[in-house]
């Protein structure tokens, strides 16, 4: 692996993203509040194709988290992720164990793919310090942004 590989550019770019990600998510909380939850994310590869998910309920009452969601999306859609491409997510990927969550943590299915970089709305505070990324993450730092992705976090954080 190379630095660049983990190097996260144009922020402005990227806070657009972020911004599509989030009216994204409040449209599907219009169609359907319960089957869709307060996360979103997508998958940016370097010729600029994005793909979004949007965190959703499973046949048996789990969630697919965002993650989960955009990666398998971009696969079905465009093949392998190359490399250089980028996550972006509106809560930073979660790293612990979850029962209500289908699959492994989002920090170890990005750790199993080709992503190295990861650009989030807001960092989860639950989340742990210290957890194995095989991946560079950062939260914006445009702060309308970070506040809106933050309420959408609360609105489940706060159970916690």
């Amino acid at each position: 692996m190379r630095v660049e590989d983990f190097e996260i550019k144009n922020h402005a770019k990227l806070d657009r993203l972020l911004v599509r990600l989030c009216e994204s998510l409040i449209d599907h909380k219009k169609q359907d509040s319960d089957y869709y939850g307060m996360v979103a994310a997508g998958v940016l590869d370097p010729d600029n194709k994005f793909v979004i998910g949007i965190n959703h309920k499973t046949a048996d009452g789990r969630r697919s988290h965002a993650e989960r969601v955009a990666i398998t999306r971009y696969k079905q859609e465009f093949g392998d992720i190359p490399d250089g491409s980028i996550l972006l997510t509106t809560l930073s990927p979660c790293d612990e164990p979850m029962e209500e969550r289908f699959g492994y943590s989002c920090t170890e299915l990005i750790n199993d793919s080709n992503l190295r970089k990861a650009y989030c709305g807001y960092m989860d505070p639950t989340q742990h310090e210290g957890v194995d990324r095989d991946y560079n993450l950062e939260e914006t730092a445009n702060e309308s942004i970070r506040d809106l992705c933050k309420q959408f976090a609360d609105t489940f954080l706060n159970d916690k």
